[in-house]
């Protein structure tokens, strides 16, 4: 559709507005391309060097190059891109980009130049602004665009040269499960906060220090009407595009937002890699990921790259799944939008600090639903934090890989080795040295073999545990380049050993693929799994009672069944609510 055909919709729009008829739908816009990638630029003279990037590659540069579109209105940019190795992470947005400040930026391998598509906001600057306007009044930008074959190593997440942390990193090497045992008694002291009705913030007295008296480098500046040609569009906020059961549901969300006629606007807020951003299901949404940390070129209260946005695109509601940043500024957006459906999605309650279902529950009053994943999470939102139950939205994320329509119990051969399976993120929450230890506290028992199916930033990490216990050629390694299908058709118990967990998809499906599951007591598992399957969730207690229920189950059949009937039950009974796609999708159908 034209400009001008759009125009002439709008103008339709406006007229019955005001003269009480039904408003007419706008015809979605597809947005321009670069690099086959939804663009708010266009490039001069693209170098060879940009031909050669894959995918991945190019959802990086083609966000940065938005962002920074979105930060120069109407400007000229030259773009300077740099090489890396795989400890440098990608500079995308972060303050550094700006004004080439980092030692990131040392092999410069490319430049070209790019002219920025959005349209300038005509009106006086305002004090706040002026760390932001010194740096996006800048003539270059500095990226760092990391190559895919940094994901053949760990992300690189603890390189930090601080002392104190290469000594803790050693302890935990030695003593994983002590190590874990001392983070335990360390989060106690966050026990109450967990317990107890998190403080509303209150946007005006954030930035009206006082009771609402203005200051001029706290002025609150909602954000303009949208331009009359403007596209429909959803502003979607995630942690980072990597491999985890929040991004697969995020993911998902951002698909459903796109099949509605809207244009997902992805925003990331985690420091990664992102080896998932070139997933199919973001085909066609508009994508930022940031680089930490953008303080000064997003303003408090007056928020420029939300500001760009909200002109340049009809934006018919937000989606938070995960993001800080962007949760920070839900006030501001509604006191931009004041009619738009705002709706965050949270999964787990985290024991330091209570996480993402805290962090929503300080701004429920903006936030139009509450989307969590399990019974329990629905009960700590309303009974804890005292969010109206109206607002709460209990749905599972089962409709995404699970159909239990027709299950069929892993019968176990006789001459067959018993596999126990753990499947999951290899990282600090998903205790897969807690695994370890039950399998090597197994190795006793004869034909019993053990899986270990993930990757992440703890994987060189867990071979050294494995190494150290001694369960080399014992347990086998898989990462996500193998279906998790794969190992679950092979198992006999999935183990769930976890510090914390919302209630895990793996979970889910394991029971829809006839595998019984066994798990730490933690988060909405209990949902699922009844008790005589569940376990302490501290490491050493864990490790011990984790190995003395799965070893009851080796030479069990009977017992075995039962508990997988047992779980089927309960995922059916669960199940047969309203799954999470099926909300969203009605949901978003009126957006």
């Amino acid at each position: 559709m034209s400009r001008l055909a759009l125009r002439t919709a709008w103008s339709a729009l406006v007229r019955s507005k005001s003269s009480g008829k039904e408003k007419p739908e706008i015809a979605h816009v597809t947005l321009e391309t670069a690099l086959d990638q939804p663009a708010l630029f266009t490039i001069a003279t693209a170098p060879a060097a940009l031909d050669e990037l894959s995918v991945r590659e190019r959802r990086l540069l083609v966000g940065a190059l938005n962002f920074h579109a979105l930060m120069a209105p109407g400007q000229t940019l030259t773009i300077h891109g740099y090489d890396g190795d795989w400890t440098t992470l990608p500079r995308t947005t972060d303050d550094s980009t700006f004004t080439g400040m980092s030692r990131v930026f040392r092999k410069r391998i490319f430049s070209f130049d790019i002219e920025s598509r959005v349209r300038p906001e005509e009106r006086p600057a305002i004090v706040a602004e002026k760390p932001s306007l010194r740096l996006s009044s800048r003539e270059t930008r500095h990226l760092h665009v990391s190559r895919d074959a940094v994901l053949d190593f760990d992300p690189p997440r603890d390189i930090s040269p601080d002392p104190v942390r290469r000594v803790l990193r050693a302890i935990r090497a030695k003593a994983p499960l002590w190590y874990d045992e001392a983070r335990d008694v360390e989060l106690l002291r966050h026990r109450r906060a967990l317990l107890t009705s998190a403080p509303r913030r209150r946007y005006e007295e954030e930035f009206h220090p006082g009771g609402g008296h203005s200051h001029a480098d706290s002025e609150i500046i909602p954000a303009y009407t949208f331009h009359a040609d403007a596209p429909r569009a959803v502003i979607v906020g995630l942690h980072w595009f990597e491999l985890g059961g929040a991004e697969r549901w995020a993911f998902e969300t951002v698909r459903l937002a796109r099949e509605a006629g809207l244009i997902p606007i992805v925003l990331t807020n985690r420091d990664s890699h992102q080896p998932w951003i070139g997933r199919p299901e973001l085909d066609g949404a508009l994508l930022i990921p940031f680089s930490e940390a953008t303080a000064l070129s997003q303003t408090p209260g007056v928020e420029e790259l939300l500001r760009a946005l909200m002109r340049e695109f009809d934006v018919r509601g937000v989606v938070v799944h995960h993001n800080q940043w962007l949760y920070d500024r839900l006030h501001w957006i509604r006191k931009s939008r004041p009619n738009i459906p705002i709706v965050d999605s949270t999964h787990i309650v985290e024991y330091r600090g209570g996480g993402y279902p805290l962090s929503s529950a300080m701004v429920e009053e903006v936030i139009t639903a509450h989307h969590v994943i399990s019974p329990s999470l629905a009960r700590w939102m309303t009974d804890v934090q005292r969010i109206d139950p109206k607002k709460i939205v209990m749905a599972p994320l089962g409709g995404l890989t699970v159909d239990v329509s027709t299950p069929v119990f892993r019968d176990r051969a006789p001459d067959e080795s018993f596999v126990v399976a753990f499947v999951g993120r290899i990282s600090r929450q998903k205790a897969p040295e807690v695994f370890v230890s039950m399998a090597r506290r197994m190795r006793g028992l004869p034909n019993v073999e053990f899986i270990m199916h993930g990757d992440g930033e703890l994987s060189s990490w867990l071979d050294d545990v494995i190494r150290s216990q001694g369960m080399e050629g014992r347990i086998r390694r898989r990462n996500s380049s193998v279906a998790v299908s794969m190992t679950l058709d092979e198992a006999h118990v999935l183990v769930v050993p976890s510090h914390n967990e919302g209630l895990t998809l793996t979970s889910l499906e394991a029971i829809a693929h006839g595998v019984p599951v066994v798990s730490t007591a933690v988060g909405g598992q209990g949902d699922l799994i009844p008790n005589r399957a569940l376990v302490p969730r501290r490491a050493h207690a864990a490790a011990r009672e984790l190995t003395r229920v799965v070893s009851g189950l080796v030479g069990d059949e009977i017992s075995r069944k039962k508990l997988w009937i047992d779980e089927l039950s309960a995922e059916r009974g669960l199940l047969a609510q309203r799954s999470a796609s099926e909300w969203f999708q009605e949901e978003i159908s009126g957006w």
